[in-house]
């Protein structure tokens, strides 16, 4: 996925911002088959987690209306994602929510080896829900989990992508509802 997000980003030159979101579907930008199999495979043990492993929050998060698994079910993603974000020198992403059932991200870069500091904050319901007044708290959590290891948070949650010094942070994510 970094691969094929870096030859996207060669192909596709930007003077812009230091975050780039890349779609990793097929429709609209789609950074190759790989890639949106890899996307696939990710949500799918995703839901397989979630259903599996955490049945009352799946019985909260998406109620079945008759159907068998989640796996069954549509997806309704968040604006064009999955997609992969990468972060250059000074790349973040402000605090805000989704707004979507779960979110789910993989960092697919290596914290310490392939960037310098960045990771993703959450403030606590307690210290702010707005999450346009969130940079004037520090994070109540700041995670940078290797490479690799899946996590998700419901779409109510206030969260950020933090500044990188240095380096290239790559994650994937993608934020839906199942219908």
């Amino acid at each position: 996925m970094i691969g094929a997000a870096n030859a996207w980003c060669d192909r596709e030159p930007w003077t812009g911002e230091s975050l780039r979101r890349m779609q990793c579907h097929t429709r609209g930008i789609n950074l190759d088959g790989e890639a949106h199999a890899l996307a696939h495979i990710i949500l799918t043990r995703v839901l397989w987690f979630v259903e599996n492993l955490e049945p009352e929050l799946t019985a909260e998060l998406f109620p079945r209306k008759g159907k068998r698994h989640l796996a069954d079910m549509s997806f309704t993603f968040s604006g064009q994602e999955p997609m992969i974000n990468r972060y250059t020198t000074g790349g973040m992403f402000d605090p805000h929510q989704d707004g979507h059932a779960l979110t789910v991200l993989v960092p697919l870069s290596a914290p310490d080896m392939d960037f310098s500091a960045g990771g993703t904050a959450f403030w606590s319901g307690e210290v702010t829900s707005d999450s346009s007044v969130a940079k004037s708290f520090p994070p109540s959590l700041v995670i940078r989990p290797p490479a690799g290891t899946g996590i998700f948070w419901r779409g109510h949650i206030t969260h950020a992508g933090l500044p990188i010094r240095s380096g290239m942070r790559h994650v994937f994510v993608a934020s839906f509802d199942l219908s």
